[in-house]
This record gives C-alpha cells, structure tokens and sequence, in this order.
C-alpha cells in the first residue's frame, strides 16, 4: 500500500524506525495509506485521509498504538507497520535457532513467571517450546509454541513494545559470601516443585488507584487481547474494571472486576505457582496424575510421579474434556480444572460441578473415578433467540467440535450466505467487544453481543460493521448489527456464530439456531424498534438493507 520496511527485517527486541516509512511532516501516497489503515482500524483521523502527516495522524497513530500495547510514540515502527497490513512482519526467533535474541525471548519468559528448564541459554528448543505455549495460555492466546507479533508484544520483545526485557540472564540471588554447607549437606532434587508462594498479597491493585502499577495492568489487558478504553493511562476506573472482567471470563475465572492473585498470575503480573513439566518426578507429578485419574482420565502406568510421555497425553485427554486449550503441559488454567491451585472455574461442562482444591482421590469434577464425562453440547441453562442471525438465502449445518488447523475445535456453527447479507442482533443486548481485520486474524472483524444476564453471542467473518455500531452499542433483537463476510481465517463467506450462557464457555449453538432457522426466507425481521441509541448517544434508525 505504498508503505516498505527496512530491506532486512529487525531483530526482537529493536525498536528502530523504517526509513522508508513516512513521519511527521511527510506527504504523498505512503501518507495516504497510512491515514486509510488507520481508519480501517477504526480510528479517526482528524483531516480524513489527506496524505498530510500531521498531529492528527499523530494522535490517531498513537492510539493505535496503545491499543496493542506498543509505545505511543507516534512514529511508525516495524510493528506498527505491519499490524496496520503496510508492511513484512518483524523476526522473531524460532525452534533450532540459537543466540542472543532466543536468550532475549527466554529471559522475557521466565520474567513473566514461567519455568524454563535450562535456564536462558540461548538455544530455542522444546523447552522454550513449551514454555511459550504456557504463556499463550495464560494469556489467552492461541497456544502455537511459536513467537508471532502478538506474543512477542506480550512478552515486550517486538519492536517498540511498551515493555522490554533484559538481554542478559537476569540475577535471582544476591552473591553468596558465606561458607558452603557441608559436602554432606544432601540438596533438594532438582525436579521438585516449590509450593506456591503464600507472600503474595490477596489483591495486587484496587480501584481507584493511579501510577505505573496501573499501566502495566491495562498493558497487559490490552497484550492479552482485551481493549481498555483510555488506553494505558495509569488510572484503574470503570474502564479497567470491565477490562478485567471481560479478560477474566474469557479464561474462564471468577469474573469479579478485581486483580486478585490468580488474575495478575494469568496475566504475567506476578510470579505464577511453580508447576510440574515434563521430566520431572516426584509428589507434585503424582499429585498431578491421581486429580487426572480421579476425574476419569487413564494414566497409564498410573500415578508413578514420573512427568513422560504417558503423562503429557493424559493432560491432553483431560484438557479436550474440559474444552480448555489442548497444550499437553500443566499451565495454569489446567491447574485450576484440576484443582492444583485455589480458585473457581466458570466454564465447567453442564451437570459437573466446579474444579475444587480436594485431595487426591477425590474427583475434583463431582465424578465417580473410572468414569468420564465427555463435554456437554446442550445449553447449561434454556435459552432461545429472537431472532435468525443472517437474512436467507442461506445454509448451516452441524458443525460443533469439528477439528480445525492448529488443534483446534470449531465451537460455532458456521452459516454459509452470501457477501454483503445482513446480520442480525439475536437479542437485545450490548455490543460488548469489536474486533478488527488484520494480518494473523483468526475471526477477523468480529462482534460480541452480550444480554442482561451475562450471556453473549460472538459473530466472526464480517465484511462490514453497521453504520453506527461499534463497542457499548446497544442494540434490539433484529437490527442490523454488521454484514456478512470472508475476513479473518476463512475460505468462503459465511458467519461464524457461537453462544456463550451466562458467559462461560462455548455451548453448541446449532439447536438454538435451528430452532429459528431463516435461511429460506429473505424477508427481514420485524422486531426492531424504530430508533436506538449508540455508543455515542445519538439516535439512529436501524437498517435492514445490506450496503
């Protein structure tokens, strides 16, 4: 789009500026494309798009920039460039590859509390692996074991990141000037696995408060996916509080709208609790096996406190139970479904109870051991939609749990239509998340539309939004809330459409849908009122016409 980095892509960690790449001051085309990605992303540019970079291209870079937890210099790095679709993505590290910059990625794991056998030692192999794929899911993030533009932003390793990490191994004790214990002195096993720090406060950061614990709360919320409003500005209000519920639910936690220890540990503010990783023997295994047998899981070999392969496939059979992501590693959100560590689960499958802290052999998910309950796909609660998503012609089918690339399972159902076909509100509600198109997007421009009672429904694919919708819309059952697409992962136009009760976990929408399948008709629903008001508290008519 008229806009090139540097001949040779940078390294992580560097936040050099393009010289190709316009700045302040500038004019012409390269302008121009800037201004048009800025606006895609939903920002306004003061000036539209004139091909004048001036204070508001600025302020509106900035913005950008905020929102996915970059510095808001407002210059274009590398990062920025390439999340805007203007230019090659940065490099990062990947498997095989050694040298400082896979040092600089390790040190930035193990700064954000993960364990890293071997230490940084600069060689990207199966442990960094593992341990970035623990991060992705702390985070909520796709858990790939790879380093792409998001992770390397949440770890502050991207360029112009609004953290940054040390190049060297960072020191965790002071120099020792004592005599060494007697050579009798037998030490700790290697693999044992310290119990959780009991030092850390019951709450890291309360409402109300200001300064640079804030930021880096609000960071992290917006590295992990979660728009704050006000951006990262050290000022923990309504704002942030609603930030951290919408994070905490989409990890399925307590969604209390506080930074309690287990929040700040999802989202990398503290040191989460040492858990076992594979290789490692002893009583944390064994206790990590008796939770998974006494949930119905089969270890073979039984629990022997030997973390192998037998161990790492039973995680997996018991992450795909209980719908979390399938890593074959004991991260956090498995720790807590397995009741390793305190805290409740939101989205436990319908008729199990959920994960508790009791002792091996008792079954954490209310079930006998030797038996298995298999995720739920009926609604945990009856709920019914007032109206069809899509206006017809138009076809689906059953789709839930279908397997997808990466591991993944499809947890819609997809809605196959034409480009440009409207989209329904299927209940009266609030928009509640708006996501945008842009490279690596799996939903691309997307929707969340949450009722009264918690419950939301996320569309994925749209070519378009509806004029005068965007975040806190609030909108009735059958206006038009977006258009029909093909953005994000998609081979074909279609909705991707998915229900969440209560806002917990994904629950197969297919009977719902079906209950008031529309795709044969092409007449537009009635139930919408004749005016409503948005966002920005304007009254609007509603539509029912595709643009």
């Amino acid at each position: 789009m008229g806009l090139v980095s540097t001949p040779t892509a940078q390294a992580a960690g560097t936040t050099g500026r393009a010289t190709a790449l316009p700045r302040l001051g500038d004019r012409g085309e390269s302008v121009r494309a800037l201004q048009l990605a800025l606006i895609g992303a939903g920002l306004s540019v003061r000036g539209g798009a004139d091909g004048i970079f001036g204070q508001g291209t600025a302020t509106a870079l900035k913005s950008f920039q905020t929102s996915k937890g970059l510095v808001a210099s407002g210059e274009i790095d590398a990062s920025s460039a390439f999340l805007l679709g203007l230019g090659p993505a940065p490099t990062f590290p990947k498997r095989g590859d050694r040298g400082a910059s896979v040092t600089t990625t390790q040190n930035a794991l193990i700064g954000a509390g993960l364990t890293m056998r071997g230490g940084a030692d600069g060689i990207f192999g199966s442990a960094t692996t593992a341990a970035i794929a623990a991060f992705q899911t702390a985070r909520g993030l796709s858990a790939t074991g790879t380093i792409d533009i998001t992770t390397a932003i949440a770890l502050g390793i991207a360029p112009a990141s609004a953290t940054s990490v040390p190049t060297t191994s960072p020191v965790t004790t002071a120099p020792s000037t004592t005599v060494p214990a007697p050579a009798t002195t037998v030490p700790a096993p290697a693999t044992s696995v310290p119990a959780p720090a009991t030092t850390v406060p019951a709450l890291v950061i309360t409402v109300g408060e200001r300064g640079e614990a804030v930021v880096r709360l609000q960071r992290a919320l917006i590295a992990a996916g979660v728009t704050v409003r006000g951006g990262a500005d050290g000022v923990f209000g309504p704002a942030t509080t609603n930030a951290i519920i919408t994070y905490q639910r989409a990890v399925s936690i307590a969604a209390t709208g506080q930074v309690d220890t287990l929040t700040a540990q999802f989202l990398g503010l503290v040191a989460a609790p040492a858990l076992p990783v594979f290789g490692d023997r002893g009583p944390s295994v064994s206790d990590v096996q008796n939770r998974m047998i006494a949930a119905g899981i089969t270890v073979k070999g039984g629990a022997d406190g030997v973390f192998g392969v037998a161990t790492r496939v039973s995680l997996r059979a018991f992450q795909t139970a209980r719908k979390i992501p399938v890593t074959g590693i004991v991260d956090l959100r498995t720790a807590l479904h397995l009741g390793v560590i305190p805290g409740l689960v939101t989205d436990q499958p319908a008729g199990t109870s959920p994960a508790n802290t009791s002792p091996a052999g008792t079954s954490p998910s209310g079930t006998s051991p030797g038996t298995s309950t298999p995720p739920s796909t009926a609604p945990v609660t009856t709920v019914s939609i007032a109206v069809f998503p899509v206006l017809g012609p138009c076809w689906f089918s059953d789709t839930w749990m279908s397997p997808r690339a990466g591991g993944r399972r499809h947890e819609g159902v997809d809605i196959i239509a034409r480009t440009g076909q409207p989209l329904y509100a299927v209940v009266d509600g609030t928009i509640t998340r708006q996501f945008f198109d842009r490279p690596g997007s799996l939903g691309g421009n997307a929707l969340r539309l949450t009722a009264s009672d918690g419950t939301y429904f996320h569309y994925a694919h749209l070519s378009a939004f509806a004029d005068g919708i965007g975040l806190d819309s609030r909108v009735v059952a059958g206006q038009v809330i977006g258009y029909v697409g093909n953005t994000g992962s998609s081979s074909a136009p279609h909705l991707h459409f998915e229900y969440h009760p209560g806002g917990g976990a994904a629950v197969n929408p297919f009977p719902i849908v079906k209950a008031v399948d529309g795709c044969r008709s092409t007449t537009p629903p009635t139930t919408v009122a004749p005016t409503t008001t948005v966002a920005n508290g304007e009254s609007t008519a509603p539509t029912t016409s595709a643009p």
